[in-house]
């Protein structure tokens, strides 16, 4: 675990989490909130994240829901950084996608289920909410890779030219 790794996957996370926000804040801005039905990054936490439809409501809301999504993405993405040599894939896309995919796993299933357990489960728990959510967990994933290997990239040390 490199501290470089832990910094990329931060800065990556923020970006990410930033991105991910504006989408959703764009698709229910211009009339393609019908599209959040198919792809819900609040179920991917089990609900935990703020509802994106207020959000096109006001500007305040729209602030809060980015900052609200990069404190989140820093969180993921140091996470992500730290484990990053850990996840048995070939390359960091696929690092993204596997390590979100544990996370919806854990946040967006195991944890409501046990709070639930005993009871009805949470509404969130359908197979049109699980599909969701997979999906959402691939999309974030994905782009939370092709971000670290941009940032990795960017942040790299320069190469010595000999003039």
């Amino acid at each position: 675990m490199a501290s470089k790794d832990i910094g990329n996957g931060a800065i990556a996370g923020i970006i990410t989490g930033v991105i991910m926000g504006v989408l959703s804040i764009l698709m229910a801005l211009i009339g393609l909130a019908s599209l959040l039905a198919f792809v819900d990054v609040r179920s991917v936490f089990g609900g935990m994240l703020p509802a994106v439809g207020f959000a096109a409501a006001s500007l305040t809301a729209m602030i809060t829901l980015l900052l609200f999504m990069a404190i989140i993405g820093l969180i993921l993405g140091a996470i992500f950084g730290a484990i990053i040599e850990s996840i048995p894939t070939g390359n960091n896309v696929t690092k993204g996608i596997v390590f979100l995919l544990a996370i919806w796993v854990i946040f967006g299933l195991l944890i409501p289920i046990i709070l639930k357990a005993g009871g009805t489960l949470p509404t969130s728990l359908t197979t049109t909410g699980i599909v969701t959510a997979l999906v959402a967990a691939i999309i974030w994933g994905g782009l939370l890779g092709v971000v670290f290997d941009w940032v990795s990239k960017k942040a790299g040390v320069p190469s010595m030219v000999k003039a």
